[in-house]
């Protein structure tokens, strides 16, 4: 059977308000027919459908979301429509904040026996008072009727829900003694009338004032704190050049350019670049000699000297020079993009500990107008069910709702994880998956590949030995396979032999197999060149019992030469350790134990360990081996995470608990990896360690916050110690406190991680 057809739809999402939402967005969509499934960020307002075009329309999908009462519309920045989402808080906050001076100075001039002086009688009047609660509580809150009507279709409740149930109560309490009274009988008792005086303290309506314009301005300002956190994410994107100075025509002293949008690069366009100019798109250098800034990529400050043949990247910076930079990777294409695409999808990718907040989030409002009920049914019972004992019940129900607060919840861990994110792969760690970053610091062992992660993945070919002298030939026939294959060992053994012997020759039927070496047949020979296990199983004859002298006290690789079953000779690579190698290894073994696994012969890979400090060695290992070596760590309750560079160690990367891939390594081991060090730095793995632990922190401080905040607060306003007007308050700053919080992580390095 065929498999179905699946289409990734994102989608920029407005009006969500707390975790709920999303959550329920989720939901929903993830039940639709035809869904394959749903991711939802609230920290980016973000979600990502995967879908069967087959059975349901992307126009389909949109319509699901704005069903459920938010808008739904094409992918753009997230800052962007953040700022919307801003502009449109602000806007109904000054609203709000303009109907409610007359009935805030109403209510002050009844406590305030000096403002009553100057207190018009006009602003008393029930009838104005009701005038302008009505505009209030339809006119500046229908949107919180329209979220919470939507949330009662999907039988679910939000924020909206709390806020459309505190202040609807409060309205209707109010009108109903409004209308009874009539608010006709004057009295000139500092302007104020005789029902009034009667019943002002019956009158709510200057509480839904305060209570939507504190949920309003509290909503702005988490809108502004947000945008702060999302800066990181937007400094990402202004990294992308809008255009480009493609050469048109070349002389000999002089380059004619004509100035072109980024997104019409193609690759083989040649791009000038001069000091100050960023690149727009990835390439290799034709001509020319810069410095260029690869900080965004690297995390270095320091400049690097590019040359002809050498690699740069779109979004890094000429700092001094000139190039002529050949493109070979289209807008979309580029490194730069890549990065983006994989911050913003470990903002959708939510950790344990997000999904556990969603679920009490889920719950948390239902639970909080269960306690409204139960408050205002205890205080009737305990008074007896008097009318003043009913206005008593009445207000402190309105405080528990008013009080509780989803939002911090919600906030608690997708503001702390975007900041860390973005911050993180700006200095050359990559979090490709957001629970990553919960999972990293749980870990209990680290395995380390040997080639390409220990060593900086520069081979060269140090010395070949052949069995009957002809050294020559044996390069030949070893250069003719290697060249086909971008493993590190392959690729010195293949410019060895282009250094040495021109242009290597054909080879037929290649073949590669992961772990343990390559063969071909060259001029009507089977060659293979690979580990001597590898050789063994093959069934190569004269391999003999002894590897043999290695020379750099064991630290080359040996690959061993077969033709046509014959052994003929033999290969040593050397590589050199990062520079960086050992520092790390030791800052990392103060917090995890670490072990290096590897597919290179005993000898190499004890010298290797040796020279950076690992004790624990496991040579001759190929993906089969490691994938079940991590098995059985696993089994035995480890936390497993996984380095590696290669092709070879996809598999593993893919089964440890946190897989951690080199930035210059295979682009299958990057795919497979929850981590990637862009950096291509060791040191980079303490920093990531470092960030799992302080962002794991600061989500515990604002989950403890959240929880202590409800925890005392709802208490306090069932029991009657907290009025309303301070309880919406409350209820607002909360969540400002808790991205606050968040927003430390912005000033926060881990510098003490490479100490």
């Amino acid at each position: 059977m065929r498999e179905a057809q699946i289409q990734e739809a994102q989608i920029q999402i407005t009006g969500m308000t707390c975790a709920a939402c999303s959550a329920r967005i989720e939901k929903v969509l993830s039940r639709k027919d035809g869904i394959r499934s749903a991711e939802v960020s609230l920290a980016l307002g973000q979600a990502v459908v995967r879908y069967e075009p087959a059975r349901i329309e992307s126009g389909a999908v949109f319509d699901a979301i704005e069903r459920l009462g938010y808008g739904a519309h094409a992918p753009r920045r997230p800052q962007a429509a953040l700022a919307d989402e801003s502009a449109s808080y602000r806007m109904r906050f000054w609203l709000a904040f303009g109907l409610s001076v007359p009935l805030l100075w109403a209510m002050l001039a009844q406590h305030l026996a000096w403002l009553a002086q100057y207190t018009p009688s006009l602003l008393t009047e029930p009838w104005l008072q009701w005038g302008i609660a009505s505009l209030l509580q339809f006119g500046v809150g229908y949107p919180f009727y329209y979220g919470a009507y939507q949330a009662l279709r999907s039988r679910s409740a939000n924020m909206d829900t709390l806020v459309v149930i505190s202040t609807t109560i409060a309205y209707f309490y109010s009108h109903y003694h409004v209308f009874r009274s009539g608010g006709t009988e004057q009295s000139h008792a500092h302007g104020y009338t005789q029902a009034q005086a009667h019943t002002h303290g019956e009158l709510y309506f200057d509480a839904i004032a305060m209570i939507l314009c504190a949920v309003l301005l509290g909503k702005w300002l988490e809108a502004l704190a947000r945008g702060r956190a999302l800066r990181q994410l937007e400094a990402l994107y202004e990294l992308r050049e809008g255009t480009a100075r493609r050469v048109i025509a070349e002389q000999t002293e002089r380059v004619s350019t004509e100035r072109v949008p980024a997104e019409r690069i193609a690759p083989g366009d040649r791009i000038a670049l001069e000091r100050g100019e960023a690149i727009a798109a990835d390439g290799l250098v034709e001509r020319g000699a810069a410095e260029i800034d690869e900080a965004m990529l690297t995390g270095e400050s320091a400049p690097v000297l590019k040359r002809a043949g050498d690699r740069v990247y779109a979004g890094t910076r000429c700092t001094s020079g000139g190039l002529i930079v050949r493109a070979d990777r289209t807008y979309r294409q580029t490194r730069l993009t890549a990065l983006i695409d994989l911050v913003e999808r470990a903002q959708r990718d939510k950790p344990p500990i997000q999904r556990t907040l969603d679920t009490i989030a889920a719950y948390f409002v239902p639970l909080m107008l269960l306690c409204a009920v139960a408050t205002y049914v205890g205080w009737l019972l305990a008074a007896g069910g008097q009318d003043q004992p009913a206005a008593a019940a009445l207000k402190h129900a309105l405080a528990v709702l008013l009080v509780a607060c989803p939002c911090a919840l919600g906030l608690a861990a997708p503001v702390s994880l975007l900041i860390a994110g973005t911050q993180a792969a700006r200095s050359g760690v990559l979090f490709a998956r957001g629970s990553a970053l919960q999972r990293l610091r749980q870990c209990t062992i680290v395995l380390m590949d040997k080639t390409g992660t220990l060593t900086d993945g520069t081979a060269t070919l140090t010395r070949l030995q052949s069995v009957d002298g002809r050294e020559r030939e044996l390069l030949a026939l070893a250069g003719a396979v290697a060249v086909h294959s971008l493993h590190p060992l392959a690729q010195a053994v293949a410019a060895a032999a282009r250094e040495r012997l021109g242009e290597p020759g054909p080879a037929a039927r290649y073949a590669e197999h992961p772990g343990c070496g390559m063969e071909g047949r060259v001029g009507g020979v089977r060659v293979c060149v690979g580990s001597r296990s590898w050789l063994l199983e093959q069934a190569v004859k004269g391999l003999g019992d002894a590897h043999g002298p290695t020379g750099m006290a064991g630290a080359e690789t040996t690959l061993y030469i077969a033709a046509d079953g014959e052994c003929v000779g033999r290969l040593h690579v050397g590589h050199r350790l990062r520079a960086d190698a050992r520092s790390a290894i030791r800052r990392l073994q103060r917090r995890v134990r670490v072990w290096m696994v590897t597919g290179d012969e005993p000898a190499a890979a004890a010298a290797v360990a040796a020279q950076v400090g690992i004790v624990q060695v496991r040579a001759g290992m190929r993906p089969e081996h490691k994938l079940e070596l991590i098995r059985e760590l696993q089994r035995r309750g480890e936390r497993v995470a996984m380095v590696g560079d290669g092709i070879n160690d996809a598999p593993a990367l893919a089964a440890a608990d946190v897989g951690i891939a080199m930035g210059n390594g295979a682009d299958a081991a990057k795919a497979a990896g929850d981590i990637v060090l862009t950096a291509s730095r060791l040191s980079a793995m303490t920093d990531a360690h470092w960030w799992s632990e302080a962002t794991m922190r600061n989500v515990r401080q604002n989950l403890c916050f959240a929880l202590l905040y409800n925890g005392v607060a709802v208490p306090l306003a069932a029991s009657g110690q907290l009025e309303p007007r301070l309880a919406c308050l409350g209820m607002a700053a909360s969540s400002v406190l808790v991205v606050g919080n968040a927003l430390r992580l912005q000033r926060m390095r881990p510098q003490e991680a490479r100490r």
